[in-house]
């Protein structure tokens, strides 16, 4: 992966996690060991796991896989992406959808709750 490729998904994991941050006020870690560990996720948010795309082309099940690939026991794997010109989607499996309906996943602890600040 080239250094300006590296540039822009970090650019692209940031610019997800300050609009999670503004408006809802949860805290989003960037996890670091991605870039010296295979099937690490981009960003961690309470038990959701997300991995952050910022492509050319979409490619939502080879994605999708590699989150779930990342995930820990009790994690939701969602996929963040955006091609170019257009707007960020998030993709999640069906029956991780029907969960968070029902109430099954719950949210995270907001960053007033546990008196965390945003990472940078």
């Amino acid at each position: 992966m080239s250094k300006l490729s590296r540039q822009r998904g970090a650019g692209y994991e940031r610019e997800i996690a300050a609009e999670i941050f503004e408006v809802t006020g949860h805290k989003v870690r960037r996890n670091l060991n991605q870039y010296q560990v295979k099937d690490e996720g981009d960003l961690l948010l309470g038990q959701f796991l997300l991995e952050c795309k910022r492509r050319r082309k979409i490619a939502v099940y080879e994605w999708m896989d590699q989150a779930e690939r990342s995930c820990k026991p009790n994690q939701t794997p969602v996929v963040i992406m955006r091609a170019d010109g257009e707007k960020s989607l998030a993709v999640m499996r069906w029956p991780d959808l029907l969960k968070l309906i029902n109430g099954e996943v719950l949210p995270p602890q907001s960053q007033a709750e546990s008196g965390a600040m945003p990472d940078s």
